[in-house]
C-alpha cells in the first residue's frame, strides 16, 4: 500500500496577509491546494521551498508565478514547474542570506549569485544556464503583473555552452536493447518492448512518454495515430506502423490481463510490488532503458537518444526537414537541423576523392578505369 500524503498545512498568515495585495492573491489557497494534490514531484519541491528563510511577500509571489505558469501557460508541474520553483526559491533563499531585497535585485546582484552558483553549488555550464532562464521568467512575470515596472534580469545572460552533437543508437545497438528485452519475463517483456518500440517510432519525449493515457491513442488493424500533448500545451498527432502497432495491442491486452487492478488509463504501469498498477513514474522509464542498455553492454543510452534516432532515420528514408520539424513538436528548425547533422545521409555529403587527386596532381588508386573515364580524368581515343 502506498502512504497517504501528508496533510497540505496551511500558509502562514503573514503569507495570507500579502495576498490580498497581490493580483488574484486571495485565490491563491485554492490553486496551492489543487497543485499540491496534483502531482507528487511538485509538491515535494514546494512543501522544501516553503520552509526556506524568505520574506512573507517572496514566497507570496513564488506561489503565484507558479501558479501562472502551471495554470495559465500549461506548463508540466512535474518538470517545468518544479525545476523553476526550485530555482528561484534558492534565489530567494540566497537573496534573503546576503540581506538583499530580491524586488530591487540589480544586474550587480544578479551576477553575485551567478558567482554563488558557480562556487557553492559546483555545477556545470547548462545547469547554471537553466537558473538564469528561470530567473528572467520570474521576474518578467512581476514586470507583467505591475509588481515592477521593468525586469531587471532581462539583460542577464547564463555562460555559454558548447553545443554538443546529438547522439543517435544505431542498428545495432537497437538490436542489442530489445535482446534484452525478449529475454525478460512476461509481462515486463511485453511492456518494455512496447515503451521501446514508440519511443523509436514516435518520437516521444520522456515527459510525453510518462504522460500517455489510452484516450490518446487511435488504431487501425495496420496503423496508428498517437496524439502528443507536447511543450506549451502544443498537440501534435504522429502515426506510426508496422510493429510498434503490435506491440502496443499486445501490451493492451497485457494490461486487461494483469492480476491486480489497474484504476487510471495511463498506458504504462509499474509491475514492481510496491507500486503495483500504479503510472510508472518518469525516473522509472529511465531505470527501465538504463536496465537494458547495461544488458545489451551500451556504454551510453538515455530516452532522448530514441528521439533523436526518430529524426534521422524519418531523414535518411526522405522526409523533408519541415515535416521532421512538425512531428517533433520543435519550436524552432534550427533545433531539428542539430539532430539530422548525425544522419547518415548528412555523413555521406563530403568531398570526392577524386576532387582531391585533381587538386594534389595525383592520380586515384583503386578506382576502375570506367569510373575515371566518366569523370573526365583519363580522355579515351
Amino acid at each position: 500500500m502506498k502512504a497517504a500524503a501528508a496533510p497540505l498545512a496551511p500558509l502562514p498568515s503573514a503569507v495570507l496577509a500579502e495576498l490580498e495585495h497581490l493580483p488574484n492573491g486571495p485565490q491563491l489557497p485554492a490553486y496551492r491546494a489543487t497543485l499540491m494534490a496534483s502531482e507528487p514531484l511538485f509538491a515535494e519541491v514546494m512543501r522544501r521551498v516553503e520552509v526556506y528563510p524568505m520574506v512573507p511577500r517572496a514566497l507570496a509571489e513564488l506561489w503565484l508565478w507558479q501558479a501562472h505558469l502551471v495554470i495559465d501557460c500549461a506548463s508540466r508541474p512535474s518538470t517545468t514547474g518544479r525545476s523553476y520553483a526550485r530555482t528561484v526559491g534558492r534565489f530567494l533563499r540566497w537573496a534573503t542570506s546576503v540581506e538583499l531585497d530580491y524586488a530591487v535585485a540589480g544586474i550587480g546582484d544578479f551576477d553575485r549569485w551567478q558567482r554563488w552558483l558557480a562556487m557553492e553549488c559546483r555545477n556545470g555550464p547548462v545547469w547554471r544556464r537553466q537558473q538564469v532562464q528561470a530567473l528572467r521568467n520570474f521576474y518578467d512575470w512581476r514586470r507583467s503583473r505591475g509588481l515592477a515596472p521593468t525586469n531587471p534580469a532581462a539583460d542577464l545572460s547564463g555562460p555559454r555552452v558548447k553545443t554538443k552533437p546529438a547522439r543517435k543508437y544505431t542498428d545495432e545497438h537497437l538490436r542489442g536493447l530489445f535482446r534484452s528485452v525478449a529475454e525478460s519475463p512476461e509481462p515486463r517483456a511485453t511492456r518494455d518492448r512496447c515503451a521501446l518500440l514508440l519511443l523509436l517510432a514516435t518520437g516521444l519525449r520522456r515527459e510525453e512518454l510518462c504522460t500517455l493515457t489510452l484516450e490518446q491513442f487511435e488504431l487501425t488493424p495496420r496503423t496508428g495515430v498517437v496524439r502528443i500533448r507536447g511543450k506549451g500545451s502544443k498537440e501534435r498527432d504522429v502515426p506510426f506502423e508496422g510493429p510498434s502497432v503490435s506491440a502496443l495491442r499486445d501490451w493492451l491486452m497485457a494490461r486487461d490481463a494483469l492480476g491486480f487492478p489497474v484504476e487510471h488509463d495511463a498506458v504504462f504501469v509499474s509491475l514492481s510490488a510496491a507500486t503495483r498498477g500504479e503510472p510508472l513514474a518518469m525516473r522509472s522509464y529511465e531505470t527501465l532503458v538504463a536496465h537494458h542498455a547495461k544488458r545489451a553492454k551500451l556504454r551510453d543510452w538515455g530516452i532522448h537518444r530514441f528521439r533523436v534516432t526518430f529524426a534521422t532515420q524519418l531523414y535518411d528514408e526522405g522526409a523533408d526537414i519541415e515535416t521532421i520539424r512538425a512531428l517533433m513538436g520543435h519550436e524552432s528548425i534550427e533545433t531539428t537541423r542539430r539532430y539530422l547533422a548525425v544522419s547518415e545521409r548528412a555523413r555521406r555529403t563530403r568531398l570526392s576523392a577524386d576532387r582531391q587527386h585533381r587538386v594534389l596532381g595525383t592520380k586515384p588508386t583503386g578506382t576502375p578505369l570506367w569510373a575515371r573515364i566518366a569523370a573526365g580524368e583519363v580522355i579515351s581515343d
